[in-house]
Parts: C-alpha cells; structure tokens; sequence
C-alpha cells in the first residue's frame, strides 16, 4: 500500500543509504590512512637514530625528483586518468540510455 508519506526518489539523485555508505566507507579509509601515517612516523622516529649513507652518483643519469613530487605528480596522472574514465563511462552510459522528446 503506496502511503502519502513515501518519498519517491528521482533518478538522478543518489538514494541516502548510497550517500550514507559512501561516508562510512570513506570515514573508515581515513581512519586507516592515519593508522599509516602514525605508524610511519613510529618507524622513522625508531630508525633516525642509525647512519644514513650517502649513494654513490651515476655520471649521466639524471638526479631524481624527491618523494614528494614524484608522489604528487603519480596523482596527478591518476586524476587524469580518472576524470577521462569517468567522461567515457557517462559518454557510453548515455547511449544506452532513451533520449527524452522535447
């Protein structure tokens, strides 16, 4: 029995138990990501105390960018990479999809 109170959900919204999970699911990778990053700095602060030796240079080979911008640059492309997948799958989506008549 369709009561007055049942809310229909439009088919370009996202239902709010799919929202929902999408913040859980991202809650609960933060949280892992932290765990991570504290164990990360756990370890560099247990290790800082041993030597570092230097490596030797290769005559022509060209120095390597550092950590951080080779991190930054990997997601970059990543991203990229992403938003041409997410434009493909709207772009094939949408042929399957009827076109509405005006």
């Amino acid at each position: 029995m369709v009561t007055a109170n049942t809310k229909t959900i439009p088919t370009t919204e996202v239902p709010e138990l799919a929202q929902k999970i999408r913040e859980q699911l991202v809650s609960t990778v933060q949280q892992g990501q932290q765990l991570s990053v504290d164990a990360a700095q756990s370890w560099v602060k247990a290790v800082s105390v041993l030597p570092i030796p230097e490596l030797p240079t290769v005559p022509g080979l060209p120095s390597l960018p550092g950590v951080e911008a080779a991190t930054k640059f990997t997601f970059d492309v990543a991203a990229d990479l992403l938003t041409a997948q997410r434009e493909f799958a709207l772009q094939l989506a949408s042929v399957f999809v009827p076109q509405k008549s005006v």
